[in-house]
């Protein structure tokens, strides 16, 4: 998978980056002359790039003509094909900066493109995830044949293609051949829908690999470099004749040694190794014709050296050669510069490309054989700023020993900063600092608290611990959440919201925290969440949306639930109030027994009653007669 790379004449560099952009600079004057974000880079971006040469008819397909009188070299305008994850070539013209022409491989494809490759003579060839190789009519943007390349694995390892070559070839029929790269390394026939396997000549510890052609008088080579080894194989892949073998498997002479010879396959091994400091970036090659047949490889790696390799072919070797020169960029402050792309010339020069602090840099130099490191001092020196000495302090005062105060040399300072005010030499035991650890949002230090919550939601989310983000998410504080989550890493936010979904299904109390914290990501993580948020944010909505869809049926059943029970409750009452007995009973009758009752009483007091009946006779007012 080819995600940088340099134009055909070397002039131009392109790359795409981690977010999905592409960037062309000019090599010959270090700038970075365009800089494109296609269409949904974040959903789909591009995964590979292959520069081409289209004609101009086909480049002004927007409505610019052309001028059919130019030559045949003006008549062709430099584009980068690009391939994106759903499946689509991008074609962007250098002269037009935009994209002038989008190519689907069929309907309600989706597949992701791997790898890309491009030759004057074949055509275009695009690889996807599925193994399927297309070929491309670069007038139209139509697919000419598709191939479905099975490659058999037994290691139970991925066999996706990522990277493809075209070979060329001097045969009579209208055979294709190319060679694929995953875990095997492997030269096919392609021949009207048909794919036939030449030969397998080699595997790897990755899946990823680099491949690079290098031809000399009709014998074409491959320099193949994988992501996990510190080895370049290179290979012989010319074509001479139509014969197939099936994995390098040789016929046996008859049927009773056919066991024997299958149990011992033959591994193909290639005709020379070239040992790396690190895993390759970048490959390039050149077959020259000096006294005798020159191979020139150069390498960039991850560590970010150059590994130049000269070799004359001589038959083949099992032993690994080293580099002829390992080029290193650095400042004069010894500052590396890790290098990052690599091209060999025509004229024997490689063409460089740095990075220091104003981007990308690009430099033609030339190999120096001499020595076995060559170290490139680039960048412009930093001069140190001289601190302006006190004369007061060159001046020597007196020394009284009674002033001197001697320390004890057993004591040790302490590791950790005191509070102010305190003892140095007392050391905090545990117990005080595993108080000072607890999660008090109504603490002084209010910054503190956010820290450790912070840090503690984080340990959450990465370990997927629900009692550790329970801990923190039930704290119903908008505040507290809100600086919480301001100061979340963007790639733990969406790992929030889907934690903030699945307690938004649940009870009361850990719906309205999950409501609290979902509006303080919202307010202090919306960047992030515009920009590629969008399955956590439907997920939270639809949650919210079903519960809040049940809530009238809820609130309905609740006020008829209640007005039930209180005509229920009036009915009861009503029913007790008529069983009910009299407080008070009142007989207005009188009998003998209560006459009975009443004397004893009168002949108690009937002293009293005389006196008073005298009284009243005398005054001749009243006259009360005996009951006798």
């Amino acid at each position: 998978m080819a995600e940088a790379m340099f134009s055909e004449d070397g002039k131009y560099y392109s790359t795409i980056t981690k977010d999905g952009r592409l960037k062309i600079w000019d090599t010959e004057t270090n700038v970075l002359k365009q800089e494109y974000t296609p269409d949904l880079h974040l959903t789909s971006p591009p995964t590979c790039l292959q520069w081409t040469t289209v004609s101009q008819s086909v480049s002004n397909l927007k409505g610019n003509r052309s001028n059919s009188n130019a030559s045949t070299n003006e008549n062709e305008s430099q584009c980068i094909v690009l391939g994106t994850t759903n499946g689509k070539l991008l074609i962007y013209s250098i002269s037009q900066a935009k994209i002038i022409n989008v190519w689907v491989p069929a309907k309600h494809f989706s597949a992701k493109v791997t790898a890309l490759d491009w030759s004057r003579k074949y055509g275009l060839y695009s690889c996807t995830k599925d193994s399927r190789v297309y070929e491309w009519n670069i007038e139209d943007g139509s697919v000419k044949q598709t191939y479905n390349i099975s490659i058999e694995n037994n290691t139970k390892q991925g066999s996706n293609i990522n990277a493809i070559k075209i070979i060329p070839h001097n045969q009579h029929k209208k055979s294709r051949y190319l060679v694929t790269a995953s875990y095997q390394l492997s030269l096919w026939r392609l021949h009207n829908k048909d794919v036939t396997l030449i030969k397998s000549l080699g595997y790897s510890t990755s899946q990823t690999a680099i491949l690079s052609l290098v031809s000399f008088n009709d014998t074409y080579y491959i320099v193949e470099g994988s992501e996990n080894e510190r080895l370049l194989s290179f290979w012989d892949v010319t074509v001479t004749d139509e014969s197939t073998q099936n994995n390098n498997d040789e016929p046996t002479p008859n049927k009773r040694h056919k066991r024997k010879h299958s149990a011992v396959p033959v591994q193909p091994t290639p005709m020379y190794s070239f040992v790396l400091e690190d895993a390759p970036r970048a490959i390039d090659s050149v077959l020259r014709e000096g006294d005798g047949v020159q191979l020139n490889i150069v390498a960039a790696t991850r560590s970010g050296v150059v590994h130049y390799y000269q070799h004359t072919l001589n038959g083949s070797s099992t032993k690994p050669i080293k580099p002829s020169l390992t080029i290193q960029t650095t400042t004069a402050d010894a500052k590396p510069l890790p290098l990052q792309c690599c091209r060999l010339q025509q004229d024997g020069n490689i063409n460089l490309g740095y990075l220091n602090d104003r981007g990308l840099v690009f430099e033609k130099i030339t190999p120096d054989l001499k020595t076995k490191t060559q170290v490139l001092i680039r960048g412009d020196v930093k001069e140190k700023k001289k601190t302006k000495q006190n004369d007061n302090s060159l001046l020597r005062t007196e020394f009284h020993s009674s002033e001197a105060t001697y320390l004890d040399n057993t004591a040790v300072a302490p590791r950790k900063r005191t509070a102010p005010g305190a003892n140095p030499s007392i050391e905090v035991p545990m117990e005080a600092r595993l108080q000072n650890l607890a999660l008090d949002v109504n603490s002084k230090s209010n910054v503190a608290v956010n820290e450790n919550l912070t840090k503690l939601l984080i340990q959450g989310l990465h370990s997927k611990d629900k009692d550790i983000i329970l801990t923190v998410l039930q704290k119903n504080d908008p505040r507290v959440a809100r600086v919480t989550v301001s100061n979340l890493p963007p790639q733990y936010v969406f790992m929030l919201l889907e934690q903030l979904t699945e307690m938004s299904l649940k009870k009361t109390s850990q719906c309205a925290a999950a409501c609290v914290w979902a509006g303080a990501a919202l307010r202090g993580a919306g960047g992030a969440l515009g920009g590629g948020g969008g399955g956590a944010l439907a997920a939270l909505l639809a949650a919210l949306t079903n519960r809040r869809s049940h809530l009238c049926q809820l609130l309905n059943l609740k006020g008829r639930l209640e007005l039930t029970l209180t005509q229920r409750l009036l009915a009861l009452g009503a029913e007790k109030q008529d069983e009910q007995t009299a407080v008070l009973d009142y007989n207005d009758s009188s009998d003998e027994d209560n006459d009975a009752d009443m004397e004893p009483s009168q002949s108690e007091s009937g002293a009293s009653w005389d006196e008073s009946d005298e009284q009243l006779s005398d005054d001749g007012d009243v006259e009360i007669s005996d009951a006798e």
